[in-house]
């Protein structure tokens, strides 16, 4: 349903070019999304996903490689076959009321039946008591879902979320989550990509995870599938003499956030995880536990930005924030 190919998006226009003042934003991204997917994009701010999302809805063109939503380009999708959008920032015009504003959308995106759609919609985002409030009187949290609600008045089949959940309170976060279940549900084709830096709320809602950093793809978490080919565990030991032996025992061992006396190690199974850990206790090691390790997206984005820490800075056009994208797109061609 959505292809990226080897895609990359720099801003400023040919003067920058010049002067080598071009801002990289992402880096040759490749990512497919097959249809009845759910993605979660995910990543430290300036990672690349809000252009990545513009890019998805036709609002910026890539200055190399190619993106296809449906076999077509974004913008050729959007206006032929409709894309729900949450932005991350609700910006309408202060004098609309909440039923006025759904009713200008329903409107712009032809959809049928819109009177019923409408008062349905309204009950179930919660905004009967203030259907008919100006958009401007409105606290941060219905704006919110008047952005959801309008995302679910169309019969789309790829909907993209910008942080579409910011401003929320755990209850109606959690009755986001089953309408995007339910929307899902209704339609096996349906794609969700959306971005978050609530990495529980992507595990509960995503198939997979894409990892962003500096503008590249580091690492593509399956959500649903089961462990990976080499099993893993968490490794726990008695101090600071101990915890200097692992490495030994568990080449590549990668210590977890805390005390420095946990780790997360890998084995080539039951037999050999019993020689590795008989070695690691003969060297003099006190181990505390061993379990499995689920491997959740939490610990894998922490070992991801650990490791790019590490890593030395590649050389290459220099980048702002995403949030700062705007202040410098205006030479862009093309876009």
């Amino acid at each position: 349903m959505i292809r990226l190919e080897k895609v990359v998006k720099e801003y400023g226009g040919p003067l920058a070019r010049v002067r080598g003042e071009r801002v990289r934003a992402l880096d040759g991204v490749t990512l497919h999304v097959p249809p009845g997917a759910a993605v979660g994009l995910v990543g430290p701010n300036g990672a690349g996903k809000s252009t990545l999302i513009r890019l998805l809805l036709g609002y910026l063109n890539p200055t190399a490689g190619g993106v296809q939503v449906g076999g077509m380009l974004p913008r050729d999708y959007a206006e032929r076959r409709g894309v729900a959008y949450v932005p991350d920032r609700v910006s309408l015009p202060p004098a609309w009321t909440v039923r006025g504003a759904l009713q200008a959308f329903s409107a712009l995106g032809e959809v049928e039946r819109p009177t019923e759609r409408i008062q349905r919609i309204i009950r179930k985002l919660g905004l009967t008591e203030v259907a008919g409030r100006r958009v401007a009187a409105l606290s941060k949290g219905n704006l919110q879902r008047l952005a959801i609600a309008q995302a679910l008045l169309g019969d789309r089949k790829v909907m993209v979320m910008d942080e579409g959940t910011d401003g929320l309170d755990p209850e109606w976060v959690a009755r986001v989550r089953e309408m995007l279940a339910e929307w899902r549900r209704a339609d096996p084709e349906r794609v969700l990509v959306f971005a978050s830096h609530d990495l529980d709320e992507v595990e509960r809602v995503a198939d997979q995870a894409v990892i962003l950093s500096n503008g590249r793809v580091r690492e593509v978490v399956d959500l649903r599938g089961g462990a990976g080919p080499v099993p893993a565990y968490r490794l726990e030991v008695e101090g600071t003499a101990s915890a200097r032996r692992v490495p030994e025992a568990f080449p590549g061992a990668l210590p977890l956030r805390g005390d420095g006396h946990t780790f997360r190690v890998e084995a080539g199974g039951a037999r050999d995880l019993t020689r590795r850990l008989g070695a690691l206790i003969q060297a003099g090691a006190v181990v505390r536990s061993v379990a499995p390790d689920a491997g959740g997206l939490r610990d894998r984005y922490h070992r991801l930005a650990h490791r790019v820490e590490e890593a030395p800075k590649s050389e290459g056009a220099p980048r702002v924030p995403d949030a700062a994208l705007a202040d410098v797109d205006g030479g862009e061609e093309g876009a």
